[in-house]
């Protein structure tokens, strides 16, 4: 297996994880997948075609990955305003 072929296999590992919500994972693949394109590549007949189907499912990943942080980001958000408001109100019931 060619160092681009390895980098695919990861890449759609790395969605894989995506899809199935396990961002540990898409992280620890990442780091594998930097780790094998910092390495000498050789190319071959089928580099362009592997390079393509690569860039194809890191954008996918990226879009999953950005669903998921700003789906993150609202919870967090409505979680902020829960315990603002919980607060107002204990604040309140204790200043009576």
């Amino acid at each position: 297996m060619n160092t681009w072929n390895q980098v695919l296999a990861l890449t759609e590992d790395m969605l894989a994880a995506a899809h199935s919500g396990d961002f540990d994972r898409v992280s620890a693949l990442d780091a594998e997948r930097r780790a094998t394109i910092n390495r000498p590549v050789v190319t071959d007949d089928g580099t362009e075609l592997t390079l393509a189907t690569i860039v194809e499912r890191d954008r996918a990943l990226v879009a999953i990955v950005e669903d998921a942080r700003r789906f993150a980001g609202e919870q967090l958000r409505q979680a902020r305003l829960a315990q603002a408001g919980a607060g107002a109100y204990l604040g309140i019931a204790f200043a009576r």
